[in-house]
């Protein structure tokens, strides 16, 4: 389950990244020495980096640079520490879990716009979201699991 966290965590925003700066290079040399634009690349752009934030919080959340709580908790004795992180992690799903029902109420009411160049569905950003979304609470709740059985700080 790692690995996947991995995957979509670090290795999906690196190739996004990548792809949106080619992208958008291209459509800057397109502009300045063609004298004409790539029509579908701000949205294709908007796209990328949506899906290349909403992934690499997993990527933030897997390394522990997601949450600045720790600055305050490492200060607490352990046992105090140690349940301050799991309310931490309890918070961080629970606002993942709104995140996702907002998110769904978009896909809900956007399921009929579309993006003008690509024709693709505006609601693919927010299906996006939601995804990141869900694998933020999935790796804390393997992070929360390793706090429990004593493998993790």
């Amino acid at each position: 389950m790692r690995l996947v966290l991995h995957i979509f965590g670090t290795v999906i925003p690196a190739c996004l990244i990548a792809a949106l700066v080619v992208i958008v290079l291209a459509d800057v040399i397109a502009r300045n020495f063609l004298a004409m634009s790539i029509l579908w690349a701000h949205e294709f752009a908007v796209i990328l980096l949506s899906a290349t934030v909403w992934f690499g919080l997993t990527g933030a959340a897997m390394s522990g640079q997601m949450f600045g709580i720790s600055l305050f908790v490492d200060r607490l004795p352990p046992r105090a520490g140690q349940l301050a992180r799991m309310i931490a992690d309890l918070l961080v799903m629970l606002i993942a879990a709104a995140v996702i029902h907002a998110a769904w109420a978009q896909i809900s009411t956007a399921r009929f716009t579309k993006f003008l160049s690509l024709g693709w569905p505006k609601w693919i950003v927010a299906v996006l979201l939601a995804a990141g979304m869900a694998l933020i609470i999935l790796t804390r709740i393997i992070q929360l699991a390793g706090r429990v059985r004593g493998n993790q700080k």
